[in-house]
């Protein structure tokens, strides 16, 4: 269920309020418990839904900073074994150490590219669950609020 769904939800539980027959003189409502009760049961059972979503989306970080730093791992790794191969098998070594040392720098520099990218993804992505977890708590905390106030 998503969070257009549990506003519907919120939207009927209103509805079931404000509709519900009133008491002369006493500012109460008669409601269906069962509807009512029901609703909010579905509420619930969306709610799980939204951490499900959050959990998988900080697994999802979790695994793209780790695939960005067993690449860079790798890249780095790659980096020193072409560097010591060019050292050996090079006559001029003054050449083959400038060499190895431009590749190592340039694998230092792509595996910073890649988790600086990977981290700024995983940040996106905490944000937009963030606010997606902030505009529910704001939906949930606002039914309850109208509900006490029709008591």
């Amino acid at each position: 269920m998503n969070r257009r769904n549990i506003v519907i939800l919120l939207d009927r539980l209103q509805e079931v309020v404000e509709v519900a027959p009133k008491i002369p003189l006493s500012g109460r409502s008669l409601v269906d418990e069962d509807e009512v009760l029901d609703l909010i049961a579905k509420i619930r059972n969306a709610l799980p839904e939204e951490m499900r979503r959050a959990e998988a989306l900080a697994a999802e970080r979790d695994r793209i900073l780790e695939d960005g730093q067993r690449r860079a791992e790798r890249i780095i790794a790659q980096a020193e074994e072409q560097a010591t191969r060019l050292l050996r098998e090079s006559e001029i070594i003054r050449l083959a150490q400038a060499e190895a040392e431009r590749i190592v720098e340039e694998a230092r520099r792509q595996a910073y590219e890649m988790e600086s990218g990977a981290k700024t993804y995983a940040k996106k992505l905490l944000e937009i669950l963030q606010e997606s977890l902030a505009e529910n708590l704001s939906v949930v905390e606002n039914g309850l609020q109208h509900l006490e106030q029709m008591e």
